[in-house]
């Protein structure tokens, strides 16, 4: 089935994203970093399994640092 709406890509969003973040100031960078750490110490603490927020974290660091790796590879 062919759905006439265009979804973008994750590189896309990613360089969407990537743009919004570059576009702040310095300040309100670092108020955005502090705000995701506060919210991931919040769910870590609320959540029914705290180590399920803790793995997801850790994959998320992994799969960051792997793509990193790749492009490095492919790049450097």
């Amino acid at each position: 089935m062919k759905v006439p709406i265009k979804f973008p890509s994750d590189a896309e969003v990613i360089a969407e994203e990537t743009a919004r973040f570059r576009a702040l100031s310095p300040e309100k960078r670092v108020q955005m970093l502090g705000e995701m750490f506060r919210l991931y110490r919040f769910l870590a603490s609320h959540a029914a399994q705290p180590e399920a927020v803790a793995q997801f974290a850790q994959e998320e660091e992994e799969r960051s640092r792997k793509a990193v790796e790749e492009f490095i590879a492919r790049h450097g």
